[in-house]
């Protein structure tokens, strides 16, 4: 994505720099909201393509954006997906040029509202790139 192709370094800092706070972040992945995959990290040992998780990611906002707008009026902003075991939040990050979502997934060790304010920080410092 060349948008973030100059700030490739800065997002793996960001990364490295939120899954050595969390050790229960198992995954974070920035992607288009087309489903294309920016950025991805993943704990070794899971097996995820960043193909895959970014096209669900993209699949993912334009369902919660249809259906935000459609009965909330709103655009989407986060989406939670409960298990058992581990959480995943989605979030939009809106940029001056294109749109983004970023999906991060914790163990449940990691509590959701953690996992929702640690996802919102890490967005906020994304937005600033974009």
């Amino acid at each position: 994505m060349p948008l973030f192709e100059q700030h490739e370094n800065t997002l793996s800092a960001l990364f490295k720099d939120c899954t050595s706070r969390y050790e229960q972040i198992e995954l974070i992945c920035l992607a288009t909201t087309d489903g294309f995959p920016v950025q991805v990290y993943s704990k070794p040992g899971l097996d995820v393509e960043a193909d895959t998780i970014s096209a669900a990611s993209g699949t993912l906002f334009s369902v919660s954006n249809a259906i935000s707008q459609q009965i909330l009026k709103h655009p989407f902003r986060v989406s939670f997906i409960e298990s058992e075991g581990a959480n995943v939040a989605f979030v939009t990050i809106y940029g001056k040029d294109a749109d983004f979502v970023l999906c991060m997934s914790a163990s449940e060790e990691l509590s959701i509202a953690h996992l929702r304010i640690t996802i919102n920080r890490l967005a906020t410092e994304i937005a600033k790139l974009a």
